[in-house]
C-alpha cells in the first residue's frame, strides 16, 4: 500500500474518532427522545376570487338575490369568524358619468339586512365551518337587496364584497 494510502487511511480514522460518541455512563438501558410542534388555529374558504353575478334585478321590486356561495372550513373543530367589507362602501356604483349609486342591504344565511356602509361588518352569530383532515367545507348563502326605486340613473351597477375568516 502506498505511503500516501496509507496517510489516507490513518487521517480519516482519526477524523471518524473525533466526531463518534463516546459512552461515559455504562449504567443506562434505555434512551428517551422528546419532541413536539404546534399547529396553529385556522380557517379557510375554497370559495376563491372568481365569483361573479353579471344579471342582478335592479328595478322597483327591491328583489333578494343570491351572490354566491360562502364555503368555510377550520382546523379548530369549531366555527369561524367572519368579517365582510363593501369595496365601495355599502353602494352598488354605476360606471356612467355620473357615478350613480343604489344602496344594498346584505344577508348572510338567515341573517338579513346587513348595511356594510359603515365600514366592515364581522358576523357575531358564528359562521357554520368544516372540520377534519378531509377538507370539507360548510357552505352558507351570500344575498342583497338593492334598493333600487326603478327610477335610477342607467349604467352598469356594480360593488365587490371581500370576506375574510379566521378562528373563533
Amino acid at each position: 500500500m502506498s505511503t500516501l494510502l496509507k496517510s489516507l487511511l490513518v487521517a480519516t480514522a482519526i477524523t471518524s474518532m473525533g466526531t463518534a460518541a463516546v459512552v461515559l455512563d455504562t449504567s443506562g438501558i434505555e434512551a428517551k427522545f422528546a419532541f413536539e410542534g404546534t399547529i396553529e388555529p385556522l380557517c379557510k374558504t375554497s370559495s376563491g376570487n372568481n365569483n361573479s353575478v353579471t344579471s342582478l334585478k335592479l328595478d322597483a321590486s327591491q328583489q333578494t338575490q343570491e351572490i354566491g356561495t360562502l364555503d368555510v372550513w377550520c382546523n379548530t373543530g369549531e366555527n369561524a369568524t367572519t368579517e365582510y367589507t363593501s369595496a365601495n362602501g355599502g353602494f352598488l356604483v354605476a360606471s356612467n358619468t355620473q357615478g350613480s349609486k343604489i344602496a344594498y342591504t346584505l344577508n348572510i344565511g338567515d341573517t338579513a339586512g346587513i348595511d356594510l356602509e359603515s365600514g366592515t361588518y364581522k358576523h357575531t352569530k358564528a359562521t357554520g365551518a368544516g372540520t377534519g383532515d378531509t377538507g370539507e367545507t360548510q357552505a352558507i348563502s351570500l344575498k342583497i337587496t338593492p334598493q333600487s326605486n326603478g327610477l335610477n340613473d342607467s349604467g352598469t351597477y356594480s360593488d365587490t364584497i371581500t370576506v375574510t375568516v379566521s378562528p373563533n
